[in-house]
């Protein structure tokens, strides 16, 4: 009978720690449109040459339509730029931001 207890005791263990390491790992990796945001955007919007976005607080619905329709010297992306999916990732991950250490 302890036997059994304990056999259950540390699957259920094994079974936590297993779910800890895959929602950490799975917090630690950038989404394509976090990835696509350090790739693509951040070269004007962290440079100073376009206005900062992490922080803003913005719906992610504001962030497709100026991605998808451009404004002012920024281009209208393309979905053949940028697909739909990872546009949507990328207006969550700049909706759910922080403001960068020092911003304005």
């Amino acid at each position: 009978m302890k036997s059994v207890r304990a056999a259950c005791g540390l699957a259920v263990a094994a079974a936590a720690l297993a779910s800890m390491a895959t929602t950490a790992s799975a917090e630690t990796l950038p989404t394509k449109g976090a990835q696509y945001y350090q790739k693509v955007c951040a070269k004007c919007h962290e440079a100073g040459i376009g206005p900062l976005l992490l922080g803003r607080g913005l719906p992610p619905e504001t962030f497709i339509y100026f991605a998808r329709h451009g404004s002012g010297p920024m281009p209208a992306f393309r979905t053949t730029d940028i697909d739909d999916a990872t546009l949507k990732e990328l207006a969550v991950h700049l909706s759910n931001s922080s403001a960068p250490a020092g911003a304005k």
